[in-house]
């Protein structure tokens, strides 16, 4: 199945490399799996190949993300678990960058760091199997953790007479 955890979306941005994304202080920080995939969002099915005398099927279900989003010196400045049909989250849509995710992300008063942060997602799946013979069970799953860097920067405003 090789499931894993996605690629991490966020607002602002990923600042990997691109220096002009730059969230601000005090606003929601959406998160979402940038690479939807059955691998990396789920559901995905397989079954082993016929002509082997016992069959067995899975399915795969992203049962939850658990985002961290931590400062230089290793600091959490929040954590989070989007879970169920929210798991992976909503793409960001260009709305009111003050209004929080529908679905997951960290809330304005969470987003109180400025600087180059880690924004870490880690994948929690069930899989479901069942084979020929009657057996079955259930396999929770961690997929390897996901990181990007996100920069925050803090806005100010100066008020002339």
């Amino acid at each position: 199945m090789m499931l894993s955890t996605g690629q991490p979306g966020s607002t602002p941005p990923s600042s990997n490399g691109a220096s002009s994304s730059v969230g601000a202080i005090g606003l929601p920080i959406w998160l979402w799996i940038a690479n939807p995939a059955p691998n990396t969002t789920g559901p995905i099915d397989r079954s082993s190949p016929p002509g082997l005398g016992l069959r067995v099927t899975a399915r795969g279900t992203l049962d939850r993300v658990e985002w961290t989003l931590t400062t230089e010196n290793g600091a959490t400045v929040g954590a989070i678990s989007c879970d169920g049909p929210n798991a992976a989250g909503t793409t960001y849509d260009g709305r009111n960058s003050a209004e929080p995710s529908p679905t997951c992300g960290f809330g304005a008063d969470l987003n109180n760091s400025a600087g180059n942060l880690t924004l870490t997602g880690t994948s929690h799946w069930i899989v479901d199997w069942e084979s020929t013979n009657g057996e079955s069970g259930q396999i929770l799953f961690a997929s390897e953790p996901n990181s990007t860097q996100i920069q925050i920067g803090e806005l100010q405003a100066i008020v002339r007479n």
